[in-house]
């Protein structure tokens, strides 16, 4: 995996928590985590999908 990508992921997570912070949303430190988990899991499944489509 590129570094871009974990830049990319990790700053969506930041932007996330600036966007609830301006809402007045309760941010905890487990749902940044939660997030960054959740933005590496759908890159899996993308890549997963490429190399299915790249047999074809």
């Amino acid at each position: 995996m590129k570094i871009g990508m974990w830049i990319a992921i990790l700053l969506s997570a930041i932007v996330a928590f600036i966007v609830g912070d301006l809402y007045g949303q309760p941010l905890h430190w487990y749902l940044f985590i939660l997030i960054v988990i959740v933005g590496f899991f759908i890159h899996t499944i993308i890549l997963i999908l490429k190399v299915k489509d790249e047999n074809s």
